[in-house]
C-alpha cells in the first residue's frame, strides 16, 4: 500500500513538474508572438507602412489560414481586405529597407518563391503594437540594414539603398545567384575571423569582406584571406557602397 502511495505521488509531482514547465514554455513562446487574428479592411488605416506580400486571392478563409500559418513560423502577419480580394501580408515596418530584410528572410525561412514588398495603410495602433513585439522578438532583435548584424548574419542590400555612398575597395570572397550560399560562404569568412558580408547587387550576391577607401589595406586583407582559407580567387574590387560600411 505504502508502495502505492509513494508511486502516486512520484506521478503526481511529475505531472506537476511537466505542467509547470510547458506554462513556462507557453509564455516564453507568447512573449514574441504578434497579434493573431489580425484583419483589416482597405480604407480604414491612417498610416503608410511598408509590408511583405506574400499571396493574394478571393478566398477569406484561405487567406486566414496562411496567416494564422505564418504566425506559428514567428511572422508578423495580417490580411487586408481590398475589393474583395485578400492580401496576405507580413510586417509593418515605416522603414522600407527593413522590409526588404524581412522579405528575405521569409523566403529563406519558408522556402517561398515570390514575396513582394508593397505599402500598405494601416491603423495607427496596429503598427505601434508590431514595433513594440518587433523590438522584442529575439529572431529579429537585431535587424538593423546596411551592414550592421541581421538575423541571418551581415547583409548589405544595393538594390534598395539610399544612403550616403563612397567608393570602397572590398575583398571579394565569391559571388553568385543564390542566397542560402552566399550565406554560406560569408559564415565560412566569420567563423575564420574576418568581418564578411553579403552584398546584394541587381544580379546576384557578391560574399565580401572589407571596405576601405585605402587600396593597399584592401590588398593587405585579400593575403590575410587567401592564407587562411586556401581560396586563391579571392580579390580586390572597387564598389560604391554605404559610406557607413567604411572601416
Amino acid at each position: 500500500m505504502k508502495r502505492s502511495i509513494r508511486t502516486l505521488i512520484a506521478l503526481l509531482l511529475a505531472v506537476l513538474m511537466l505542467s509547470s514547465l510547458a506554462a513556462t514554455a507557453f509564455a516564453e513562446e507568447n512573449e514574441t508572438k504578434y497579434p493573431a487574428g489580425q484583419f483589416f479592411t482597405d480604407g480604414e488605416g491612417s498610416v503608410t507602412v511598408s509590408a511583405v506580400q506574400i499571396a493574394c486571392g478571393p478566398d477569406r478563409a484561405g487567406a486566414e489560414y496562411l496567416r494564422d500559418t505564418m504566425l506559428r513560423d514567428g511572422f508578423d502577419c495580417f490580411v487586408l481586405e481590398e475589393n474583395g480580394m485578400y492580401r496576405i501580408l507580413c510586417g509593418k515596418f515605416q522603414d522600407k529597407w527593413n522590409a526588404y530584410l524581412y522579405r528575405e528572410m521569409i523566403l529563406k525561412e519558408t522556402e517561398r518563391e515570390e514575396a513582394f514588398v508593397q505599402e500598405v495603410s494601416l491603423p495607427q495602433d496596429a503598427v505601434d503594437a508590431f514595433v513594440e513585439s518587433y523590438k522584442a522578438d529575439p529572431f529579429v532583435a537585431k535587424v538593423e540594414f546596411n551592414g550592421w548584424e541581421t538575423p541571418t548574419g551581415k547583409f548589405v542590400d544595393m538594390t534598395a539603398n539610399e544612403e550616403e555612398t563612397a567608393q570602397l575597395y572590398v575583398v571579394q570572397y565569391s559571388c553568385g545567384g543564390n542566397f542560402q550560399a552566399a550565406e554560406k560562404l560569408r559564415d565560412q569568412l566569420t567563423e575564420k575571423g574576418f568581418d564578411g558580408y553579403v552584398l546584394k547587387t541587381p544580379c546576384f550576391y557578391r560574399i565580401v569582406a572589407g571596405a576601405f577607401e585605402n587600396r593597399e589595406d584592401a590588398y593587405a586583407l585579400r593575403d590575410e584571406i587567401r592564407e587562411a582559407t586556401g581560396r586563391r580567387d579571392s580579390s580586390v574590387q572597387l564598389l560604391t557602397l554605404p559610406a557607413s560600411l567604411k572601416g
